[in-house]
């Protein structure tokens, strides 16, 4: 018999793989814009992640929701040795575009199909709020590591230390609603706390954890770019938006426009965020 709790979990995984695939060619235009996509905001965390895990020539490495192939190609640079899992099969058609020194695979993060010791390192970049069960995530890449192996992950912090994620969601929340009909997934900013990173880490086997929090910007052009770029570069905060009403949409934009207008530069707009990088290695 299936319980609630794996219906849920299947039918977030679905909606996952589909809202991806539907907006993979989008999602990665934005990215490889000078500013305003998310691989700018990625690339500023990119080589900590990579440092962390010690990556370097011959190293064996796994990209665990690698997405459209950025931090792939950023370990490829290192001559890494780099195998790429995504479920969403556009998002890995593009990474094999990007990075054909890489092998690349339609795959589920909470059941990898590698051997178990298989690499050196692990790697997820905002990956892990995207499994509706984290923990099962952070087993596999326990088992698929070798003894001596490091694991590292990122995920975003919460909108208190976040004027990013605030502007955002403060903007929907005010003017929108935040009852929409989604799948239930985990709850988007779990690991954006540096106490249950490490409980969760050590939970599954791994020692010498550590965790800190990297600071970042998301860079526009305009104050009218911010939101047409979070449609495309996530699931949930993109299905969200498109989700409200008409009304409702036109206000939460204004919103956006507004509060992104404050963060204004000569430069364009820089709104600061950080993620957290937590770090665990196998024994």
């Amino acid at each position: 018999m299936t319980d609630d709790s794996t219906i849920t979990h299947e039918a977030f995984k679905q909606f996952e793989r589909d809202k991806f695939s539907l907006v993979a060619q989008e999602y990665d235009r934005a990215l490889a814009k000078l500013t305003g996509g998310i691989a700018v905001v990625t690339s500023q965390v990119d080589e900590a992640i990579l440092d962390a895990v010690e990556a370097k020539s011959g190293i064996r490495l796994l990209d665990v929701a690698c997405g459209t192939g950025w931090l792939s190609a950023a370990a490829l640079q290192r001559q890494a040795i780099v195998t790429g899992l995504d479920f969403a099969e556009k998002m890995v058609a593009i990474a094999r575009e990007r990075c054909p020194q890489g092998s690349f695979y339609q795959g589920d993060a909470e059941n990898l199909t590698f051997e178990s010791g298989q690499f050196e390192a692990v790697v997820c970049s905002l990956g892990i709020l995207h499994f509706p069960n984290p923990e099962k995530a952070i087993a596999e890449s326990f088992r698929v590591l070798k003894p001596g192996g490091r694991y590292a992950f990122t995920c975003w912090t919460p909108p208190t230390r976040n004027p990013f994620m605030a502007l955002i969601l403060g903007s929907v929340q005010a003017y929108g609603s935040m009852d929409v009909d989604l799948p239930t997934g985990p709850p988007l900013f779990r690991f954006g706390d540096p106490t249950e990173c490490e409980m969760v880490l050590s939970a599954g086997g791994f020692t010498q954890v550590s965790v800190r929090e990297l600071p970042i910007k998301w860079t526009f052009s305009t104050p009218e770019d911010v939101m047409p770029k979070i449609i495309v570069s996530s699931a949930r905060l993109g299905s969200m938006l498109a989700m409200q009403t008409d009304e409702q949409r036109r206000n939460i934009e204004n919103a956006i426009i507004e509060g992104a207008s404050k963060y204004a530069t000569e430069n364009g707009v820089e709104i600061s965020a950080s993620v957290m990088l937590a770090v665990g290695h196998k024994p």
